[in-house]
Parts: C-alpha cells; sequence; structure tokens
C-alpha cells in the first residue's frame, strides 16, 4: 500500500457523531451535595446513553487520585457517593468509555515537570494484544496509552508488546523505519482544514526527527509532514512519554480556536512502518477519545440549609404538587419528599442548574386529601419541611386521558416534533406548551383541521420567540374547545 489513510478514522467517526447529533459534552449538569452524616459528598451528572457504556469518576484524597465507577440512577442520570476531603479543595475528573469511543477529563499536573510519572497521567485505554497489522513486529503492538496535561504542555505515553521502540530494522542501511504517533486534533475545525498534529517519534537521517509535525490532507506519505516543533522524549519502564508545548500548537495557523467551545482535544494513537522507498503500512491504532481539558472543583464550604417556596398543586385527573428550592451553595438535594395520607412520593427537577432555584414537581393519583407536607434536604440528615393545605377554589380543573399525543425526542434540545391525530372530519384544533404553574408559554397550533395525523415543531421558544429555560414542560390538546390530553416533555439543554 503505497499511501494510507490514517487520518481518515477520526474525521469518519467525527462525522458519524455529528450525523447523529452529538456534542462533545459527556457529562451535563455537574452537581453536588452537600457533606453527609459520613463526611462524604454524591456527585451526580447527565452522561450519554451508548450501548455498552461506563462512566468512573477520579477524585483526589489525601494520598493522591482514586477511582470509582458512577451507577446509572434513571435515564441519563448517573451518580457517585465520595469520600469528602474535608477543608480542602476536593478535584473530580470523569471518563466515560464505550466499544468504540472513550471521553475523559484528563489529569492535570500542576508541577509541570518532564518526565511525569505514569502514575500522575490518566489512563486513555488498554488496547488488545496481538492486534498489529504487520507481522513480527511487537513494538508496532501498542498495548495501553496515556494522556495528560500541564499550564504548557501537552503529554502522552505508549506502551508496547515489547517494551522496546527502535526507529528502525538496523542495519547500516535500514529499509524500514517505524513511527509511534500521538495523533491531536481539534474536533471542532478539522472537518474544515482536514488537519491533524502529532508527537511523532521516529529517526529518518535527513528526514524525519522526533517533533510535533503537522499533516494535511486524507492520506500520509513523508510529503505531508510538516514540522512545527520540538517535542520531549523518553523512554521509561517500557513506556514511550513525549510532551509538547500547547502554544506551539494551538497557535498554528490551522489549529483552530483555543480553547474550542468545549475545550476539547480528538486524540488516537498510532503505530506505522515505512519501507523505503516509499511504502508506509498503518500497524494499530488505539480507540479513539476526546479529551475535555478541565476538572470538576469542589472548594470548603459551610453548608447553609436550602429552602423551599411557592408551594402549589393542579388538579389534573390526579395531582401535580410543585415548589421552588433554593440552595446558596448551590448543592443538589439528596432527598425530595412529598407526604400525602401517610403515603410518600419523590419530586422531579425542571433542571440541574442549582445555582439558582429550580422547581420541583410531581404526579400523583388522588381521590381526596387535606394537606401535603413537602420535605427536602442536601445532606440527608438535616431537613427543611413546609406544609400545603387543600384550597378547592384553586384547583385547575382538566381531564387526563387515553389519547395519541406524544413527542420525539424526550427529554430534548433544542427541539422537539409533537405529533397527534385527529379524528373528525374537522376540527377546531388548539395545542399549547405550559409550565409546571399551568401558565401558558406558547400556543403552537390554533387552527381548524382535517381528519388524520398532524405535527408541529416547538423550538423552545415562548411567545415572543425568546428561547425558555431547561425544565419540565407540559403540551395540552384541545379539541372543540374541550381539553383531550395534556402530557409531559423536559426540555435539557
Amino acid at each position: 500500500m503505497k499511501k494510507m489513510l490514517f487520518l481518515f478514522l477520526p474525521i469518519f467517526l467525527f462525522q458519524l457523531l455529528s450525523a447523529q447529533g452529538f456534542e462533545l459534552s459527556f457529562w451535563n449538569n455537574i452537581r453536588n451535595s452537600s457533606y453527609t452524616v459520613d463526611n462524604e459528598l454524591h456527585i451526580r451528572c447527565e452522561t450519554l446513553e451508548l450501548p455498552g457504556l461506563e462512566t468512573e469518576i477520579f477524585y483526589t484524597t489525601q494520598e493522591g487520585w482514586e477511582l470509582q465507577e458512577m451507577q446509572q440512577l434513571s435515564g441519563f442520570t448517573y451518580e457517585a457517593i465520595i469520600p469528602a476531603l474535608l477543608g480542602e479543595t476536593q478535584y473530580c475528573r470523569f471518563r466515560t468509555e464505550t466499544d468504540t469511543l472513550v471521553g475523559m477529563m484528563p489529569a492535570f499536573m500542576p508541577d509541570d515537570i518532564f518526565p511525569p510519572g505514569i502514575s500522575e497521567l490518566s489512563l486513555v485505554a488498554d488496547d488488545p494484544i496481538g492486534d498489529v497489522l504487520v507481522e513480527d513486529a511487537p513494538h508496532l503492538d501498542i498495548t495501553r496509552e496515556y494522556f495528560g496535561y500541564s499550564d504548557s504542555r501537552f503529554y502522552s505515553a505508549i506502551s508496547n508488546n515489547d517494551g522496546d521502540f527502535p526507529t528502525d530494522s538496523g542495519g547500516f542501511f535500514p529499509d524500514e523505519f517505524y513511527f509511534y504517533t500521538t495523533t491531536i486534533f481539534n474536533p471542532e475545525n478539522v472537518l474544515i482544514d482536514s488537519v491533524v498534529y502529532c508527537l511523532i517519534y521516529a529517526d529518518i537521517p535527513m528526514v524525519i526527527d522526533p517533533g510535533l509535525y503537522r499533516i494535511t490532507g486524507t492520506e500520509i506519505s513523508l510529503e505531508s509532514f510538516e514540522w512545527i516543533g520540538d517535542i520531549e522524549t523518553v523512554i521509561i519502564d517500557s513506556t514511550l512519554i513525549m510532551a509538547c508545548d500547547i502554544e506551539t500548537l494551538t497557535n498554528d495557523e490551522y489549529f483552530g480556536e483555543w480553547p474550542n467551545l468545549s475545550n476539547t482535544l480528538g486524540l488516537e494513537f498510532l503505530t506505522c512502518q515505512l519501507t523505503l522507498p516509499s511504502e508506509f503500512l498503518f500497524a494499530d491504532f488505539s480507540i479513539l477519545s476526546f479529551q475535555n481539558i478541565e476538572q470538576y472543583i469542589i472548594e470548603p464550604f459551610t453548608n447553609i440549609l436550602p429552602g423551599i417556596s411557592n408551594l402549589g398543586y393542579l388538579n389534573a385527573n390526579g395531582y401535580i404538587f410543585y415548589c421552588t428550592y433554593s440552595d446558596e451553595n448551590g448543592h443538589f438535594p439528596i432527598i425530595t419528599e412529598l407526604e400525602v395520607n401517610g403515603n410518600t412520593y419523590a419530586f422531579s427537577p425542571d433542571s440541574f442548574d442549582f445555582s439558582s432555584p429550580v422547581e420541583f414537581y410531581t404526579g400523583i393519583v388522588l381521590e381526596d386529601w387535606d394537606e401535603a407536607t413537602f420535605r427536602f434536604s442536601d445532606n440527608g440528615y438535616e431537613f427543611v419541611e413546609e406544609i400545603l393545605y387543600i384550597i378547592d377554589s384553586e384547583n385547575i380543573q382538566c381531564s387526563i386521558i387515553n389519547f395519541q399525543l406524544y413527542n420525539y425526542p424526550n427529554p430534548f434540545n433544542p427541539t422537539t416534533t409533537i405529533s397527534f391525530n385527529v379524528t373528525q372530519t374537522s376540527s377546531f384544533v388548539t395545542l399549547n406548551v405550559c409550565n409546571t404553574k399551568g401558565q401558558r408559554v406558547k400556543t403552537l397550533i390554533s387552527d381548524q383541521l382535517s381528519s388524520g395525523q398532524h405535527s408541529v415543531i416547538w423550538d423552545g421558544s415562548d411567545e415572543n420567540n425568546q428561547p425558555v429555560s431547561s425544565g419540565i414542560y407540559f403540551y395540552q390538546l384541545n379539541i372543540n374547545g374541550k381539553l383531550k390530553v395534556m402530557k409531559k416533555m423536559i426540555l435539557m439543554k
């Protein structure tokens, strides 16, 4: 094979993910509770829903980094309970892995010393042994990869199946040369210029030295390599460690904006063999990863108990109870309870940003009740409670029946399609979007419609075409002046 399309893989995968609406945000709405009675913290986030997904959290202790797998609570929400580092700043980073993709926050190294210890770097992935595409070349068989960063440098490391990293086949005039490569690309710019950057450990006299190279196009040849800066390299304990200056990479005219919108780099580890005069063979490659260059930081705090206000309910052939939760520390509640007639029900939030007040709601079927107790706690052992009493004159009456009305996707961002059917030959149809307080947000349809299937797109805006906040909304279908059905949807930004 005269030229190797080794740039094709990251570009193809990024196109595929973009076509599926993928966003480079693996962990949305990262949040923490207050300190529990056991001096622990609950950490939650919403993450991707992909086959075989595993999400884990790394957190600092007095001994260093510790690892714990996150558990799925429901839907997109995952949680881990970690020991709190009382009185000290605590750092957390996340890693999500599937069979074909890794998303992670790599380790930050404040000391910025080369070479770093392998334990200071983040493991990207283990690579299968024996999957090298070149015969009798265990040195080109990648077995493990690492990544990390400091204020001024990106660090990478590669382990192989040989423990040695020869750069050629030996002899006075070698006919084979070997490349050990960390490929970096800006995922928000790679499709524009088809440019990637490589930290390359190789040595072809007067042609290629170890360095940081720009490679343009989708094919590889010696002519496609353009040196843009030096790198540092060292082999320690059968692992090749490399580092480049961040500014040399990100200041290159083809790299694109940095930090980019997602503060994320694309990363792939590669090995190649060049057989003279010009035959490149692609030997091994790692799983594609996206490196989110940030951390989740928990500063020491003195807990202030949360407050609940604006208690209310809707009577909708059953009851929807709601309230407003506020927490000066920005902590989410571990416990959210509604107690009615001796039974307890959980609330759901309309947003996961607890730096500002959040609406909570729950829907239950009740024949009668006199009072409802709202109970919240951000640490699991101190509670705030409020009691709501029924007032029949303030009920909002509506009837919910089984009817063909649905929206997709749900949850959604930024748009969702609401579909319904009309059974009569001609009907006057009104489709409204309301908030959890029963207030109308927007009228999507108000017209005479023929029988059959109909649909309309809601873009998350109000009557003035201004975007509304994340949260829970209800859509109500009225036919000939009568409410036929009301259903729930979640806007998640």
